[in-house]
């Protein structure tokens, strides 16, 4: 388990959004963040069972942005079953861990999670697929056409974005 540094911002990452960036097979994007980290709860590293996509993910230690933690307090699991009550384990989870530890989340469920995001964390503290794609090029990790590619393939996955291209917001 990495400790942050006191400089690095922690991104708590649900499936949904890992999910998105093994089908692209770009966590690279996630590696290329300036001071970010990337922390998956253990619930959320369960949720990866498709072979490719764990083989992926398995890999990924090898990334210095990106560890997979347990939740350990007493106060952050009742939390997390909490939460349960109203969303899925891996959410429940991340949005658990994002509040007791005071970080961020990365997740692409609207709705009730999003609400959710915005009561327990504030503003400006919910990520998501496009997001972290929209700062990808603004920091020259990525351009348009090439994001725009990956959000084609992400189409081709049942993921849609609420933009017909990157161009709109850069």
């Amino acid at each position: 388990m990495q400790a942050a540094s006191a400089a690095s911002k922690v991104v708590v990452v649900d499936a949904s959004v890992l999910i998105n960036f093994l089908i692209i097979e770009r966590l690279d994007l996630l590696e290329t963040r300036p001071g970010l980290r990337f922390v998956l709860p253990q619930e959320v590293d369960a949720e990866i069972r498709r072979p490719e996509q764990r083989r992926q993910l398995d890999k990924a230690p090898a990334f210095r942005s990106l560890s997979i933690e347990p939740s350990t307090e007493p106060a952050e699991i009742a939390l997390a079953a909490a939460l349960r009550l109203v969303l899925d384990r891996g959410e429940s989870a991340c949005l658990a861990m994002a509040q007791h530890r005071g970080w961020s989340v990365a997740c692409d469920e609207r709705g009730r999670f999003s609400r959710l995001a915005e009561e327990r964390l504030g503003p400006g503290r919910h990520l998501n697929t496009s997001g972290l794609l929209v700062r990808s090029i603004r920091e020259g990790h990525l351009n348009v056409s090439r994001a725009d590619e990956l959000k084609a393939i992400l189409e081709a996955n049942r993921f849609r974005m609420p933009l017909r291209s990157f161009a709109e917001v850069i």
